[in-house]
Formats: structure tokens, C-alpha cells, sequence
């Protein structure tokens, strides 16, 4: 997201890499050291530190940011991760133009039905990976233009390589194994808003956002088997119907689960009871394993792997 600010950073290559992954009034970060080959690449991870962090001054984002940054506890160069209350998605229609006069009028084609004024916005797009009826789409991105430069102005005040800005959707994403077969993860960032996320070969096919269970992880199990649970079921049922029907791909292969909660295995459970499609968690690999509370900074991390090989 946001090609328009890298400009902005330093690409030099420190052995530090870290994941920032911004919520309303606390988050998540994932600083790991690795080692490096003959050929200055990543060979392995030396150390890491992954955890949560709450700002104590203040629960406005900016400052929170500011006070992480200030404890010298991040280092190196990294993505930060924007919640979905920093930014709104949309799709539309491909404008018909050349490619480098789209993101210059997006804004104005989505004016109308985003929450941020034009003066104060800062927009980018994904081409949709498949045609729906017939017409190309594209995702929109937008964000708050003086939001995100005061972020950018706070990796710069304290010497931290901030390499880009992505959306958490983009953060989940990066979790879930490369398959040709569309994989469902059902996942959560503590305290915030659910979503469903159907990835084929790494590629974020569909998304959406649960409002309504941003509580889950304070439900005991005999809230989540009263309702909940099966309420689950039928969102999760309702995206596969029209990722297959509608959109005419091939049939869910799994469905995995990201939830940081107590009862995350007796949900994983009921939703089973509701469907044929093998329902199971999604796992992290070392060194992330016990940590998917943080599982987004996780993801803005792998976002710096991701971003090598695509220089290569």
C-alpha cells in the first residue's frame, strides 16, 4: 500500500526486519535479527522479540506510535500495519485509463462513498484478482493523508526505516501458505473487527469484515454455543457461496482460523459441525508460534521477505 510514501526511505539493509501492526489503543510488534548468507541475503533468524505494547501516556494512535518508537525496542527497517479503523477498502470499475493517471483520480471517483475528504487523502489499488461479471475491478485503499505523514514523521525523528504501509488484510494474508487452492482464514487482531479472507496462491481474492464480534475473545463457551458460534457458520457460509457461485471459482479447500482467544479450539469445533470443508487452525511457525495475539506485526515482517524477492 501507499507506493507513493516509499520514495520516501533509505533502502540500505540492516539485519534487523520488523512488523508493526497498529490497533486502537494497543498493539503489536515483531522486531527479528537474522543472519545472512555469502550473498548478503536472509539465512536464518538469529533472535526475535514479539509482543504487545500499550502506550502509557496516551490511546490516541500517533502518540502510541511515538512512545514504542522512543523505547528503542524497534530497530532496523519494516512495515507498519494499519487496523480497519485507519483506513477504507472499496471496489469499483477499472477507470479506463492509462495506468498512470489511475491513482491520481481515484480519489475523486471515490469521494462519494469513503469517509475521508479528497484534500486528506491518500489512495492506492490492487487489480482484482478475477473478472466479475465480465468487467475488470480494482480494490481501493485509502487512508488519511495526514495520519500516515505524521507516522512517516515519527520512524524519520527516531531513525527507524520505515519501508512501506500495508493494511492488515494484507498482513493476514502473508500468514496463510502459497496453494492454488483457495484457503478461507477467519481471523482477528485482539479486541478488533473479524474477518474472512479467501487467499488463492497468495493472492487476496475476497475479503470482508464481520461487525458484530469484535468481543469474541471475552465469550465464555456457553455465550459462543448460544449463537455465536452458528452466526459464524452463516457469514462464513455466505462468502464461500459467493466466492463459488458468484465469482465461479473452485470450491473452498479449507478453512482456517486466526482467532487469539481462550476457546479458539471450541470454535474451530462448532464451525466443523456446519460444514464438509476441513476446519482447523492456522498455524505460525517458529519463532511465532505462541504469539498470534501478534499475529499481524507477524505478517507486516514477512512483508519485508515478500518485498526482497520481489526486487530479485
Amino acid at each position: 500500500m501507499l507506493d507513493s510514501l516509499k520514495k520516501l526511505f533509505n533502502k540500505s539493509a540492516p539485519p534487523e526486519s520488523f512488523g508493526i501492526a497498529i490497533r486502537q489503543s494497543i498493539g503489536s510488534f515483531c522486531v527479528v535479527n537474522s543472519s545472512t548468507s555469502s550473498k548478503g541475503k536472509p539465512s536464518g533468524i538469529n533472535s526475535s522479540t514479539i509482543k504487545e505494547f500499550s502506550g502509557s501516556s496516551s490511546e490516541k494512535v500517533g502518540e502510541w506510535l511515538e512512545e514504542l518508537l522512543a523505547s528503542g525496542l524497534v530497530s532496523g527497517r519494516g512495515y507498519l500495519v494499519l487496523s480497519s479503523q485507519l483506513f477504507s477498502q472499496v471496489q469499483i470499475d477499472k477507470p479506463d485509463l492509462p495506468e498512470e493517471e489511475i491513482i491520481p483520480a481515484l480519489k475523486w471517483l471515490v469521494k462519494d462513498i469513503v469517509p475521508i475528504e479528497p484534500d486528506d487523502m491518500i489512495v492506492d489499488y490492487t487489480d482484482a484478482p478475477v473478472l466479475i461479471n465480465g468487467m475488470a475491478k480494482i480494490n481501493v485503499v485509502c487512508s488519511h493523508l495526514s495520519l500516515l505523514k505524521n507516522f512517516v514523521s515519527s520512524f524519520k525523528r527516531y531513525h527507524v526505516q520505515l519501508d512501506g504501509i500495508i493494511t492488515e488484510t494484507v498482513a493476514f494474508a502473508n500468514l496463510i501458505p502459497v496453494s492454488d487452492d483457495p484457503i478461507l482464514l477467519l481471523c482477528q487482531q485482539p479486541y478488533e473487527d473479524v474477518q474472512i479472507l479467501i487467499v488463492v496462491a497468495g493472492k487476496i481474492h475476497f475479503n470482508r469484515y464481520l461487525r458484530g464480534f469484535s468481543e469474541i475473545g471475552g465469550f465464555s463457551q456457553e455465550q459462543l454455543n448460544s449463537g455465536v458460534c452458528d452466526s459464524l457458520s452463516v457469514e462464513i457460509q455466505k462468502s464461500m457461496d459467493y466466492f463459488e457461485r458468484q465469482l465461479k471459482q473452485k470450491a473452498i479447500s479449507a478453512i482456517k482460523l486466526l482467532l487469539p482467544v481462550n476457546h479458539e479450539q471450541f470454535i474451530i469445533d462448532k464451525l466443523a459441525e456446519n460444514t464438509f470443508v476441513p476446519v482447523s487452525t492456522l498455524p505460525l511457525t517458529e519463532p511465532f508460534v505462541q504469539h498470534r495475539n501478534c499475529a499481524a506485526s507477524v505478517g507486516g515482517y514477512i512483508e519485508n521477505s515478500l518485498a526482497e524477492e520481489d526486487h530479485e
